[in-house]
């Protein structure tokens, strides 16, 4: 008996000295929603291909390119051209949001224009970076074969102001 209270006297001082060590992973970070309220407007800064980070591949992807608008009390959103300011609203650009409760999905639900919903994987999602993933044909060619292109944001700060239209 007492040889069995030395052991586990000796195992609980053992655990009790090295309990700080884990060996389990630390989670990722969850996205937070409220994110996109950090910055009253986003910047589209890189587009690229699955595969191939190094490679800005903005200019074959305008369609995703811009400013955009988020409020997250609202669950609205709103997309702007770059050049000039005025709204993508008309063409399908704004409409509410959700992501699921998971936080591994963004959805689009356009307020006007052909499109309904757009689907989109959330990859990252903080107060400096806002990045969405998503499969489209290559160069948003319909008969091309589909990629997945990453669409990374980040705050915007130039001198161009946008105010939602709803």
């Amino acid at each position: 008996m007492r040889r069995l209270t030395v052991v586990f006297t000796g195992l609980l001082i053992t655990g009790l000295l090295f309990s700080s060590e884990s060996y389990a992973n630390q989670a990722a970070p969850e996205p937070d929603i409220h994110a996109l309220a950090s910055s009253p407007q986003w910047l589209t800064t890189k587009v690229y291909i699955e595969g191939e980070p190094d490679t800005d591949v903005k200019a074959n992807y305008p369609g995703v390119v811009g400013i955009s608008m988020w409020d997250p009390q609202r669950n609205r959103y709103e997309f702007f051209y770059t050049d000039t300011g005025r709204s993508k609203y008309a063409d399908g650009g704004g409409g509410y949001f959700l992501v699921t409760g998971d936080k591994q999905t963004h959805i689009l639900v356009p307020d006007v224009g052909p499109t309904r919903t757009i689907v989109r994987r959330l990859e990252k999602l903080d107060s400096s970076e806002f990045t969405y993933s998503r499969e489209v044909p290559r160069d948003m060619v319909s008969t091309n074969p589909p990629v997945r292109i990453y669409v990374v944001h980040a705050p915007y700060t130039g001198p161009m102001k946008t105010v939602m239209s709803n």
